[in-house]
C-alpha cells in the first residue's frame, strides 16, 4: 500500500504544479515564452503518466492478471477486468503518447498540447487517478 501512496502523492503534487502554471499562463502565448514553466508543465506530464503507468502494472501484477506488452496495453487489461473504466481508454493512451514524445521525441514537443492538457485535461487526469486510487484500496 505504500508504493501506492507514493505514487498517489507524486500525482497529487504534480497537478498542484501544474494547476499554478495554468494560473500563471493565462494565453498559450504566454507559455510559449515562458520557458521554466514549459520545462516544468512538461516534467510534471511526464511524471504524472508514468505514475498512472506505474499504479496500473503494479495493479496487474497484484491481481494476477494477463501481462500487458506495452505501457497502453496496461490500461486495456485492466478494462477487460473491470478496474479501469473504459470511458478513459482513449484519454490514457493520448497521455502515454505525449509522454513518449516527452520522452523520446523532445525536440519535437508542440506547445499547444502541453499547454491544452494543463488547461483542459486535468479534471480528466483527476478522475483517472480516482478511478485507480479506488482499484488500489479495494480488494
Amino acid at each position: 500500500m505504500e508504493i501506492y501512496s507514493r505514487k498517489f502523492d507524486l500525482i497529487k503534487d504534480c497537478i498542484k504544479k501544474l494547476t499554478s502554471i495554468k494560473k500563471d499562463n493565462p494565453t498559450l502565448d504566454k507559455y510559449r515564452n515562458a520557458w521554466k514553466e514549459k520545462d516544468s508543465a512538461e516534467r510534471n506530464i511526464q511524471k504524472t503518466v508514468e505514475a498512472l503507468i506505474d499504479i496500473g502494472k503494479i495493479l496487474v501484477e497484484e491481481k494476477k492478471l494477463r501481462e500487458p506488452s506495452n505501457n497502453r496495453e496496461v490500461f486495456i487489461i485492466l478494462e477487460e477486468n473491470k478496474i479501469f473504466p473504459s470511458e478513459y481508454i482513449s484519454l490514457i493512451d493520448k497521455m502515454i503518447g505525449m509522454r513518449n514524445v516527452i520522452v523520446h521525441s523532445y525536440d519535437r514537443i508542440d506547445d499547444a498540447i502541453i499547454y491544452n492538457v494543463f488547461k483542459k485535461n486535468l479534471s480528466d487526469i483527476i478522475k483517472i487517478a480516482a478511478n485507480l486510487k479506488k482499484a488500489c484500496f479495494l480488494k
